[in-house]
């Protein structure tokens, strides 16, 4: 079984398009955007999700497999969904969880995508993975891995879907596949390819240079929906009804709406403030978000939370518990 290491930042994404779905009202101007992100994210994830069950067939002592790698090229990030490595080549895959009809059009290079009787022009997968595969190219030859085969492909991984395309459109096709064909299409390049061009330390070498360049995007979700912090509504929501905000009397958080009582309603109020507003907050900035006038209160809430911090007294700044790093994790 292969392991996948996962370098992913899409669910940092979904968490702070949650939190921003979760503050801002439903008559919001910029919700549908927000929540049209939000779905076509949610699909994505799930797209690549299930690529981890095909790619867990491939050999681990020849194959090496990034999900999600953002490296640095030319002053610019690039992302590559799926990076699949191993001593002869390299395999860009560009994966998507379309339904409906996808249809590849030789004249333009253009893509169409049909659903429910609607059809729309989106962007060409199969040129998006080539553009990525040749950026990761030029990043190798950034650091001395010159001559190195780097191939491309775009997974469907909607077991619905009909790809269709053009007669005579082999440059696009031959770069196609659904998911339960990518093992085979790996096996033909393996049978291509039959001689390493890196020796084991080589292979390692680099592996180790994907994982420590690797930078983890943290997406600053009210810049990209034009919004200043003032416009996020503060409070403690109600886990019951939403109502917001509700009330800190004694020690509980009381609803005056459905008389709903909770110890750590501001728990998710909190999360919600470091994937929002800013990974930090001191003392005047929970209580002015949560709605507390005590700062003893507010205090004794932040010590239970056991957040990191530095600082004394009233200089004391407590961090987000889990801030973005740039290591990846092994997955089976």
């Amino acid at each position: 079984m292969s392991l996948i290491e996962e370098c992913s930042s899409i669910s940092l994404r979904i968490q702070k398009l949650e939190a921003l779905l979760n503050r801002i009202s439903a008559q919001h101007p910029v919700w549908p955007d927000v929540m049209n992100e939000y779905k076509s994210r949610l699909a994505g994830q799930r797209g690549e999700k299930s690529m981890y069950f095909h790619l867990s067939m491939l050999s681990d002592s020849k194959y090496h497999i990034f999900h999600g790698i953002r490296l640095l090229y030319r002053g610019f990030f690039f992302q590559i969904d799926f990076l699949v490595l191993c001593a002869a080549f390299a395999l860009v895959l560009e994966v998507k969880n379309r339904g409906g009809e996808l249809k590849f059009e030789k004249e333009f290079n253009q893509t169409t995508c049909k659903k429910n009787g609607q059809a729309e022009r989106i962007k060409n997968p199969v040129l998006q993975a080539q553009l990525q595969a040749k950026k990761f190219k030029g990043w190798l030859e950034e650091h001395n891995f010159r001559d190195f085969p780097v191939h491309y492909l775009f997974v469907n991984s909607n077991e619905k879907t009909l790809i269709l395309s053009d007669p005579g459109n082999e440059p696009i096709t031959r770069h196609i596949c659904n998911s339960e064909v990518v093992i085979e299409k790996i096996d033909q390049l393996a049978n291509y390819h039959l001689i390493d061009k890196l020796d084991a330390k080589e292979l390692r070498k680099l592996k180790r240079l994907l994982l420590s360049k690797h930078t983890l995007e943290n997406p600053d979700i009210l810049k990209q929906f034009n919004l200043s912090p003032n416009e996020i509504p503060t409070g403690v929501k109600c886990p019951t009804c939403d109502y917001i905000p509700i009330e800190y009397r004694n020690g509980t958080w009381c609803c005056p709406k459905c008389n709903m009582k909770s110890k750590t309603a501001h728990i998710p109020a909190i999360d919600e403030y470091f994937l929002l507003i800013k990974p930090s907050i001191t003392n005047a900035e929970l209580r002015a978000f949560l709605h507390i006038d005590s700062i003893r209160v507010a205090g004794k809430i932040l010590a239970t939370m056991n957040l990191p911090s530095t600082g004394k007294y009233k200089n004391r700044v407590y961090y987000q518990p889990h801030p973005g790093d740039n290591r990846c994790q092994t997955r089976p």
